[in-house]
């Protein structure tokens, strides 16, 4: 089933220079918007619509965060996680 699941990636400095998200779309083949960042020289934080297959989109964001990124799951204003069926 496809989903779009919002989640936060923090970045440590050491991995800012990396193409983690463009290496998480092309390897999972899963779509990545960011929607909002904030990048300085000792974090990258950001506000990722992702969509794909559930399974893949799981699995993804497991190597995400194996690579050395936090990667939280964003919850909307009444505390729900927004995961969409599309």
């Amino acid at each position: 089933m496809m989903i779009e699941r919002r989640v936060h990636f923090i970045y440590p400095p050491h991995l800012l220079d990396q193409p983690i998200i463009y290496d998480f779309g092309k390897k999972f083949d899963v779509v990545a918007h960011i929607l909002e960042a904030n990048v300085t020289p000792q974090q990258g934080r950001l506000l990722l619509s992702i969509r794909g297959e559930e399974e893949v989109v799981e699995q993804g964001l497991a190597w995400v965060s194996e690579q050395g990124v936090m990667v939280e799951h964003w919850a909307g204003l009444d505390g729900q996680s927004l995961v969409s069926p599309r």
